[in-house]
């Protein structure tokens, strides 16, 4: 028979600021930030799709 044990501390439970949620203008500022990053790529994308792009967009359609 194997004996087991249960630590009576709590040295392996994650600590409660780990789970904490930013504040909605922390948030909001991240995502402004990482939108302003990739909107020239967007665009370009949108704009003027390469064909692969195309390809893999009609692939996947008539895979469904």
């Amino acid at each position: 028979m194997t004996k087991t044990s249960t630590s009576k501390n709590n040295v392996n439970l994650p600590t409660h600021s780990m789970f904490q949620p930013k504040t909605d203008i922390e948030s909001d500022a991240e995502i402004d930030l990482f939108y302003d990053q990739i909107r020239s790529k967007l665009d370009r994308l949108a704009k003027n799709p390469q064909d692969e792009t195309i390809n893999r967009i009609l692939a996947y359609s008539k895979s469904k």
